[in-house]
Parts: C-alpha cells; sequence; structure tokens
C-alpha cells in the first residue's frame, strides 16, 4: 500500500517551478470560491431572499462569466494572460466583502453578481492556459490533476470554514447572517495572497508572441472546440440543476442548514475529490484519457441518480460524496485534452469558449432548478435530478463517439495527435 502511495507521487515530480507557483497561488483563490458557492444561497436566504430569487443571483453570476469570458480569453492570449490571472483573483476577493455587506438590496446584489462574474471569466480565461503553457506537455497531465487537488484541498478549507458560524452562534451568541458576514470578510482577505503569488511567475511566451491579430473564436482548433464543447454544454444543463443547489436542496429537504451542511458537502466533499483525483494520471495513461473520462463520469452518473431517494442527510451526503468524486477525476483529464488538442497560440481561446460555452447554460439551468424545488414536495425535488441524468447520458454518449480515437502524445509514444481542424 505504502508502495503504491509513493508511486502515485511519482507522477507529480519533475513538474516545472513556475507551474508549480501557479497551483500553489490557486490555493488562495479556491478557498473563497469554494465558500462563497457552498454558502451563498442559504446566507441570501437567511438574509430575506426568496428560495427562487437567490437562485437568479447564483445566475446572473454565471451568465456574466460565460458572457465576458470569450472577451477576456482572445485579450489574454494578445496581450498576455498573466495579468488576468492577477486581476480575475483581486476582484473576486472584493467581490466576497461586498456580498457580506449589500445585505438584501436587490440591485447592489446584481451588481455584484454581475462584478463577480466577471473576475470568474478573467480567471477562467486565462489560467488554464497559462498553467498548460508552463507545466510543457510531458507534465500537463500531472500539473492539471495536481492543480484540482489542490482546488479541492482549498474548496475544502473554505467548506469547513463554515463550521465556524456554529461556534460564532453557540459560544458568541452570534447570529448566523452576521457569522456569515465575519467569514466572508476574513477569507477574502486571505485569498489576497493567491494573486500576489502569481505575480511572481513570468508571463507565458506564446501570450507574447501572438500579435497578430485579436481573435475570440480561435481558427485552427474550431472543429476540436465545437465538438468539446457540445458535450460539455448537455454536462453544463444537466449540472447546473443540481450542484449549485445541493445545499439548498438539503435544507428544503431534510432542513439542514449550512453550519453542518457545509463541512460535509464543502469540505469532506473536497478533501475526497482531491485525494481520489491524484490517480487520474495513472488512469489516463492506463485506460486511455477519453475512456478515463467516459468510466468515470458514466459511474458519477448512477449515484447522481440514487440521490433524491436517500431517507436521511447522513446517506444523502454519502452518496453525493462517491458522485462528486468520479465525476471531478474527470475533470483535469478533460482539461488536459483539450489543451493537447489546441495549439499553444490558441489555449486562452479555447479555454475562454469551452468555459463560456459551459458557463451559460450551466447559469440558466441553476434558475430551473431553483424553479421546481422551489414548488417544494418530494416530485419536484426529486425532478432537476433525473434530468440532470439524462442530460449527463447524452453528452457521455456524444464525447465517445466523436473522441473514442483521439490519443495523447504522453499516453502512447510513436501515436500521432490528431491535429486540430
Amino acid at each position: 500500500m505504502f508502495q503504491r502511495i509513493i508511486t502515485g507521487l511519482d507522477e507529480f515530480r519533475g513538474i516545472p517551478r513556475e507551474a508549480n507557483l501557479l497551483i500553489y497561488a490557486s490555493f488562495f483563490n479556491w478557498a473563497a470560491a469554494g465558500l462563497l458557492w457552498i454558502t451563498l444561497q442559504i446566507y441570501l436566504v437567511l438574509e430575506g431572499l426568496s428560495f427562487a430569487t437567490s437562485g437568479i443571483i447564483l445566475t446572473v453570476i454565471g451568465i456574466t462569466s460565460a458572457s465576458s469570458t470569450l472577451l477576456f480569453g482572445g485579450l489574454a492570449d494578445r496581450y498576455g494572460r498573466k495579468r488576468f490571472v492577477v486581476l480575475g483573483g483581486v476582484i473576486a476577493s472584493f467581490t466576497l466583502v461586498l456580498f457580506a455587506f449589500v445585505g438584501t438590496n436587490l440591485p447592489l446584489l446584481v451588481g455584484t453578481a454581475v462584478l463577480s462574474g466577471l473576475s470568474e471569466a478573467m480567471y477562467a480565461s486565462s489560467w488554464g492556459a497559462m498553467l498548460a503553457d508552463k507545466a510543457t506537455d510531458a507534465k500537463r497531465t500531472s500539473a492539471f490533476s495536481l492543480s484540482f487537488f489542490i482546488a479541492t484541498i482549498s474548496a475544502a478549507v473554505g467548506g469547513f470554514s463554515a463550521s465556524i458560524l456554529g461556534l460564532l452562534k453557540n459560544w458568541y451568541a452570534v447570529d448566523l447572517v452576521t457569522g456569515h458576514r465575519y467569514l466572508f470578510l476574513g477569507v477574502a482577505l486571505l485569498s489576497l495572497l493567491g494573486p500576489g503569488i502569481a505575480l511572481s511567475v513570468s508571463e507565458s511566451r506564446s501570450s507574447d508572441a501572438d500579435h497578430r491579430g485579436f481573435h475570440i473564436i480561435p481558427k485552427k482548433s474550431r472543429r476540436t472546440v465545437a465538438q468539446y464543447s457540445l458535450a460539455g454544454i448537455l454536462i453544463a444543463l444537466g449540472a447546473g440543476m443540481v450542484i449549485p443547489l445541493i445545499p439548498g436542496w438539503a435544507l428544503l429537504k431534510f432542513g439542514v442548514v449550512d453550519d453542518v451542511s457545509a463541512p460535509i458537502l464543502g469540505g469532506v466533499n473536497s478533501l475526497v475529490m482531491g485525494f481520489a483525483n491524484l490517480a487520474a494520471p495513472r488512469l489516463a495513461r492506463r485506460f486511455g484519457t477519453v475512456k478515463t473520462i467516459v468510466l468515470t463520469q458514466g459511474s458519477s452518473t448512477a449515484f447522481l441518480f440514487s440521490l433524491p431517494f436517500s431517507p436521511n442527510f447522513a446517506s444523502a451526503s454519502s452518496i453525493y460524496v462517491v458522485r462528486s468524486a468520479l465525476m471531478m477525476m474527470s475533470n483535469p483529464v478533460e482539461q488536459s485534452l483539450l489543451m493537447g488538442l489546441v495549439p499553444p497560440e490558441e489555449r486562452s481561446q479555447a479555454s475562454a469558449v469551452t468555459a463560456s460555452l459551459w458557463r451559460l447554460p450551466n447559469s440558466i439551468s441553476t434558475s430551473v432548478g431553483a424553479y421546481f424545488m422551489g414548488l417544494g414536495g418530494a416530485l419536484y425535488l426529486a425532478l432537476p435530478f433525473f434530468l440532470c441524468t439524462a442530460l449527463y447520458l447524452t453528452s457521455i454518449g456524444y464525447f465517445w463517439s466523436v473522441f473514442k480515437d483521439v490519443r495523447l502524445p504522453e499516453e502512447e509514444v510513436g501515436l500521432a495527435v490528431p491535429t486540430a481542424t
């Protein structure tokens, strides 16, 4: 057992220094994001917003991110990716502070949500492409796997930090709304360390080299990006109906508030996802990148389908943790696949297009899921899960039909990677 662990860790040796700096800088950004996504909806409901309205705030964040990611992707490829990684991290910290103090003022909440979406777009369109440049082809899958491990550990820290709310309430008689505000402010300040570390990383050469014009849509890899995005859209539509609403669903179905649910659904869940993810590079090399994606996503879908039949929060949270670990194991492998199939000078554009075409349907379907869940009753609480399952299975089948013959250089020496056209 110990030898297997040591062998598994060998996958992450030799990752270039600047790639490691980017990965560890992201810890602080993801801690803030993890806290926000696991607590924001319940915080807004506790503030006095309806469940459906709180879902709309999440939708505004997503639509803003989706609609601006393409712009930032083109700008990042032309003018440099680092500035958008740093600026995105700084603005994200600022929006966490704003959420703590704007209360239930709907125009201010919407404005803060827009700003949060812009920060997410800046980061999403640039960070993955910058990491791919710094990691090199030989260590790209390992670097994305390690980065996802760090992201899930930091998200777990964000989730576990919600347990402070219970301590503040029980020991110091601080109500949950005020406790959320203190917590948002503290984590926002800590998250500024992320962009500070990213400042020490040099700009990507491919970003400096390609000044031939401003492009939002990649030209060389257009077909590959379109095929990859279609599979992502289907996943996004399904996930949006359920995943962002899981803490709220637990509140409606079991009466569990986030001082209890967040440490499990955010903390424990993220830890399990992170450690399970460490096996992703070995699985990708053993079974192939595409087979690994299909197998992990398919297995996860079975657990997702069973979730609404859970009799209590303990069983539901256990099923959800297993589902998340399996589904998220495919995440770094998918990112590595995309970065391996597009030319380096189009990586930010490709990241931006796929992120935008994932985020937009995901955000729209969040409102749909929130509407159904807000109606109450066993049928409406379960319906989003069933719709999500159908969309997941459709996406997995399409993805396999399109990419089943793809091989990356690190999988098999001597097999050429299909050129992106």
